[in-house]
């Protein structure tokens, strides 16, 4: 298993989420992954350009700042989800998606899935009256935008899943979208297992996985803590259920804001959360024959 960081806030309006790559290993997390019987390999940070702009200017914050970001991930995360060993990016805030899946969908092409782990449904448009940042635009940039803002990147809505959802999403773009209120039925493994089930036996799946997708109380140190969302309990059998499945070739964290968590405690409790269910990884690695 590879482990990089991607430590920026392009897409949001203040600082923190950048912080996360380095705080999450502060606080244990290669020493956990290996306890958990993983072979882990840090490779570091991605080097971002000494320059990212920052302003409040409609329609995108920060342009071209996010589209940096996407260019750069667009090459470099080749790497990471194209070779044998699983990648675990650690981002960052969530606008990072659009570079990761872009790369993604470059190296397998239709046989390229995307499944979102969110609180919220990111694809707001933008506007020209209103300034958002990217990071609530993710979806959007990946299905709606055809080439304006950054090149075409080749997703279609069939291949994208989103769990975890606090509502049904106004305009979902027709992607399928299993909100957090199904998911606290009792019956979320079996809610994950239909989604897994729907996606071919030879996809290649990308995982992205909000930390907001929880409550505060299991996550206050989100860049945006809810008081609705998943237990930690919750979110760590939720992403059990989905990355022992073998056709999951990464997985991406975002929108963890260290400068919430003046204690350490909630980057301790991620990197639990994350090596307790990564460790699915290396007890079904003998049945999957995965490389990891």
């Amino acid at each position: 298993m590879n482990v990089v960081g991607i430590p920026h806030f392009a897409g949001a309006y203040v600082s923190g989420t950048e912080l996360a790559p380095d705080v999450l290993r502060k606080a244990g997390l290669i020493g956990y992954l290996q306890q958990m019987g993983l072979d882990v390999r840090d490779v570091g940070n991605l080097t971002l350009p000494d320059e990212m702009p920052r302003h409040n200017v409609p329609p995108v914050r920060n342009w071209p700042a996010p589209r940096m970001l996407w260019d750069l991930l667009r090459e470099k995360a080749r790497d990471w989800l194209g070779g044998e060993h699983f990648s675990l990016m650690l981002g960052g805030d969530c606008s990072l998606i659009v570079g990761t899946a872009a790369a993604h969908q470059a190296l397998y092409g239709e046989q390229a899935y995307l499944l979102v782990i969110d609180g919220h449904f990111d694809a707001m448009q933008p506007i020209a009256t209103r300034c958002v940042g990217a990071a609530g635009m993710g979806l959007w940039f990946l299905l709606q935008d055809n080439g304006m803002w950054a090149e075409d990147t080749g997703w279609t809505a069939e291949r994208i899943n989103v769990l975890g959802c606090q509502q049904q999403p106004g305009e979902n773009y027709g992607v399928d979208v299993i909100t957090l209120a199904q998911l606290q039925t009792g019956e979320l493994e079996q809610w994950v297992q239909s989604v897994l089930e729907k996606i071919p036996a030879n996809a290649k799946l990308l995982i992205h996985f909000d930390v907001d997708v929880m409550d505060e109380e299991a996550m206050a140190a989100a860049y945006s803590p809810s008081k609705t969302g998943l237990s930690l309990a919750e979110a760590e059998r939720l992403l059990a259920a989905v990355l022992r499945d073998h056709r999951v070739m990464g997985m991406e964290v975002t929108e963890f804001s260290a400068l919430r968590d003046t204690t350490g405690e909630f980057a301790e409790r991620l990197v639990r959360l994350l090596g307790n269910a990564l460790a699915t990884r290396a007890t079904d690695a003998s049945s999957d024959t995965l490389d990891i």
